[in-house]
């Protein structure tokens, strides 16, 4: 039907109910007097019917405008979406125009140095990178023993810079007041390569500016970009360093640390002594970190090892699941707190227990899980904690990093699901809200499968990460289960995708699930160079915070990613085809190597 041509018919009716039941002229005693335009349509009908014609057609008119409303609401986004790149682009012109103009200037004056400097930092505003690495020291104030025309250059471009960096962070500002949050936070980047000492943008990134004490008499330093965290360990009378092998200590116990003596109640023992105090775990090493604290009585050096490890993966899973992490709300609260003088309320850190055996380990689980159920490791969600032990043989980081995926996600989305539990409650006029569980109905294979993938995060202590090794064995035995006959299960991925929790964790065959699981994060993660992958942080975006539109159904990948689930079914075949090649092919070149 032509919506224009519904509109016009609209305006020749003339329905003019609206204020039919109130006195003409203003006066109160006068009678109504009611133009009834429902008699035109319904042909003398009796009022009920007339009413119910009237309102039918308002309905209709209502259903046929909305498109319209909505697509004209959509142009308007669009354009002013538009209209902030196109500002945003400008400025970065003109940025690049200021420069050019400065980097002739010092040309004409044989500063070969500068020209080659401006020379990288006009190459550095044309490459956009989506996670670029931030000068931590801040730019110490341009010297006085400089040259004249060193100075003035050194001068004028520190005053381009803080312009044109100023000007982006008022449009980011605009941007957010316009509802368009991710572009906000990607134009911090932009400030932060045009001035990184612009304050407000580091406070959005989450850093602030620390002087260290001991150099004050350095005069190429000028402070340095930390987080609050690592600020708050430095400061005060008694400021810590990060120790590679002890973890955060005090800077004036460094040389004891090294020597084999540690603190304990006021005064120095032996390393010796201390092992065996800390033994019990009520008196277990605590390693705090930026967003752990693992508490251990394996050995405090293992223990930091174990914290480094956890920051890295944290850093990972913030970085490549943004999406997830990063909502609209949470960039919106980024923008605010910047520039506040006020203290932010400090997060409580995730914890950590780590255990000397497994008999340890089972005592203090006793209670959380079932008696004749066997666990390697476990997130608690009522104490947000991570309970597992050390492997006796070697250092295996596979069940922390399970645990530790659970426990991430769980932490950084209990609020949302707190209030569609209320929400829902609501919905349902229920007297009290009832717990969100997680994937009740449907999707519960990605709660575990997620977990499974991340089991083979490696990391090196330089940070260099390796993941989804087709080697690792939830994966191997993933496309075993698949492909070979001898181990043949497999569930359809409609099927699959449709079981809730209750139904997975009773199903007769969970081994093969959590199997089945672990392949489809794998393939969902890595297929066609990462083709599923948004839609995979979606699918898990919406399960762990759930949408206040849909508190009644689970969200569905199909819909989502906007494929069939018969092709899903096809695609994870030919992903775990691929997969075993290159297992095979790996361990054929392993074979030739030993």
């Amino acid at each position: 039907m032509d919506v224009r041509a519904c509109l016009k018919k609209r305006q020749e009716i003339p329905m003019q109910t609206a204020n039919c039941c109130l006195p003409a002229g203003g006066g109160r005693n006068r009678k109504p007097q009611r133009v009834d335009s429902a008699a035109q349509v319904s042909g003398g009908a009796p009022p009920r019917l007339r009413h119910a014609l009237l309102r039918l057609a308002g309905a209709l008119l209502l259903v046929l405008a909305v498109p319209v409303i909505l697509q004209a609401q959509d142009e308007t986004r669009d354009r002013r979406h538009r209209q902030l790149l196109e500002r945003r682009a400008a400025i970065l012109q003109s940025a690049d125009r200021d420069l050019r103009s400065l980097q002739g200037w010092c040309q004409e004056r044989g500063l070969d140095d500068a020209v080659g400097e401006l020379q990288g930092l006009m190459q550095s505003l044309l490459v956009e990178t989506e996670n670029p690495e931030l000068p931590r020291l801040v730019v110490p104030p341009v010297s006085e023993a400089l040259t004249s025309d060193e100075h003035v250059w050194r001068q004028r471009l520190q005053k381009l810079r803080e312009e044109r960096a100023g000007e982006i962070y008022t449009l980011a500002r605009s941007s957010l007041r316009a509802g368009f949050p991710s572009l906000a936070f990607s134009m911090i980047a932009d400030v932060v390569r045009l001035d990184p000492d612009h304050k407000f943008a580091r406070s959005v990134l989450g850093q602030e500016q620390f002087n260290d004490p001991t150099r004050r008499e350095d005069p190429q330093y000028a402070g340095e970009w930390v987080s609050p965290f690592e600020k708050q360990m430095r400061s005060g009378s008694k400021p810590q360093i990060r120790h590679p092998e002890f973890g955060w200590i005090p800077a004036a116990s460094v040389s004891r640390y090294e020597n084999g003596q540690r603190p304990w109640k006021g005064d120095w023992i032996s390393s010796e002594k201390e092992a065996e105090l800390r033994r019990d775990f009520r008196n277990a090493w605590e390693i705090p970190s930026e967003h752990f604290l693992v508490r251990t009585n394996v050995s405090l050096e293992e223990g930091v090892q174990l914290s480094t490890k956890l920051e890295i993966f944290h850093a990972w899973l913030q970085q490549n699941f943004a999406a997830f992490f990063d909502t609209p709300k949470s960039l919106q609260e980024r923008f605010e707190k910047a520039g506040r003088s006020a203290t932010a309320r400090k997060a409580r850190p995730l914890e950590i227990h780590y255990y000397a055996t497994r008999d340890e380990y089972q005592k203090r689980v006793a209670g959380k899980v079932p008696a004749n159920i066997e666990t390697n490791g476990l997130y608690w969600q009522p104490d947000r904690t991570c309970y597992f032990y050390r492997n006796p043989v070697k250092l295996d980081l596979s069940t922390l990093f399970h645990e530790a995926t659970h426990q991430i996600l769980d932490v950084a989305t209990a609020d949302a699901r707190r209030a569609a539990a209320r929400a829902r409650a609501v919905k349902l006029r229920q007297r009290q809200a009832e717990e969100w569980i997680l994937c009740q109905n449907a999707n519960f294979w990605l709660i575990e499968g997620l977990a499974c993938y991340f089991e083979s995060f490696e990391a090196d202590e330089a940070g260099n990460v390796s993941l989804g090794d087709p080697q690792y064995v939830r994966f191997e035995t993933a496309w075993q289960r698949l492909l070979d006959p001898a181990y043949q299960f497999y569930l359809p991925a409609q099927q699959f995708f449709g079981l809730g929790k209750d139904e997975f964790q009773s199903h007769p065959q969970i081994s093969p699930l959590y199997t089945q699981a672990a392949g489809y994060a794998h393939f969902l993660m890595n297929y066609e160079d990462g083709l599923y992958r948004d839609d995979l942080i979606e699918l898990l975006a919406q399960v762990y915070r759930p949408d206040a539109d849909q508190l009644l159904t689970e969200p569905s990948f199909s819909r989502i990613a906007g494929v069939g689930w018969t092709q899903l079914d096809q695609q994870y075949r030919d992903h775990m085809q691929n997969l075993e090649a290159l297992s095979r092919s790996r361990k054929g070149e392993n074979d030739v190597v030993q």
